[in-house]
């Protein structure tokens, strides 16, 4: 089984992610990650993630296309598109030797500090999600109070 990414442009009516995330319930298969946004057009883009094998993946494009607001259903190669993800951190209160050495893991992956008080910070870091994770990791919970995750967003690199 391989990550599998599908980028579906459907209606902007209500109950069209709890139809699409249904397919999946009742099929027993995990969502990784869902993203949703509005394009220029009013159209809903939704990005979902989720670990299947060939015969299943195609099996729930094929599934997934016939709900009513869905309009199309676009398979994405992770290799062939250009992936970012945001993360907003919240530290515990920090000594100058921790505060120190968040800021320059956060200076290091290119992030800024939104806000500092009372020797704790919350900082926004943002790009490759390889990166965030290994950011995350890196500080670790002893410094972390809470990590928040925009998941993945995608984009084809294809000038179509």
């Amino acid at each position: 089984m391989k990550t599998r990414i599908f980028s579906i442009v459907c209606e902007n009516v209500p109950g069209v992610m709890m139809r699409i995330s249904r397919d999946f319930t009742r099929r027993q298969i995990n969502l990784d990650s869902i993203t949703v946004g509005i394009e220029p057009s009013g159209l809903a883009r939704i990005i979902i993630m989720f670990k299947a094998d060939d015969r299943l993946a195609e099996f729930m494009r094929r599934v997934l296309v016939r709900i009513t607001p869905v309009i199309d259903v676009e398979v994405l190669d992770p290799e062939r598109s250009i992936v970012r993800e945001v993360a907003l951190l919240r530290t515990h209160k920090l000594n100058d030797e921790e505060s120190l050495r968040v800021l320059n893991e956060i200076d290091r992956i290119g992030g800024r500090v939104l806000e500092f008080k009372n020797n704790a910070l919350v900082a926004e870091v943002y790009g490759d999600p390889d990166r965030i994770e290994q950011v995350v990791e890196a500080l670790g919970p002893g410094i972390l109070k809470k990590v928040a995750r925009s998941g993945r967003v995608l984009i084809s690199r294809n000038a179509e």
